[in-house]
């Protein structure tokens, strides 16, 4: 029996939604599309602080500025209106640089790991890199199950 759980190195969970009109009308609408799209938060689910790093982290990004974390949490109070728990904002960064879409580098955060780049570039260039490891692993296995009948 193969230990699964130990396997395990990664998971990509990537959801299509369709894309309304009325979501593209607010940035608010667009950061909780995203994060739902991007399999960061569970439909009906509220992580508000989430939200707010994220969209934080987009701010920063369209000002072409490597924020710190001191910097992401004045941007978070701005836009919630009281200060987050800053605990929880480091889990959120850490959650979202274990997972690699973003980058830290001297202190400071960045969305993907090169300055420079356009959004949806960071979001496509993230999955389509993690896509294929997976598919080198599963071209592997299938490639030698295949073989293991032809003997």
């Amino acid at each position: 029996m193969l230990p699964e759980s130990n396997l395990i190195k990664n998971e990509i969970i990537i959801r299509e939604l369709s894309l309304p009109d009325d979501v593209k009308l607010a940035r608010k609408s667009l950061i909780r599309w995203l994060a739902l799209s991007l399999g960061l938060m569970l439909p009906n689910e509220s992580r508000k602080l989430l939200l707010d790093v994220l969209e934080s982290l987009v701010f920063f990004h369209t000002k072409n500025h490597m924020p710190t974390t001191k910097e992401i949490i004045t941007k978070i109070e701005e836009l919630a209106g009281k200060p987050p728990y800053n605990k929880a904002v480091y889990y959120h960064l850490l959650r979202l640089k274990e997972m690699g879409l973003i980058s830290r580098k001297k202190g400071q955060y960045l969305l993907g790991d090169v300055p420079g780049k356009k959004l949806n570039e960071i979001i496509r260039d993230f999955y389509v890199l993690k896509m294929s490891h997976i598919f080198r692993n599963m071209d592997e296995a299938a490639i030698k199950l295949e073989d293991s009948y032809k003997l």
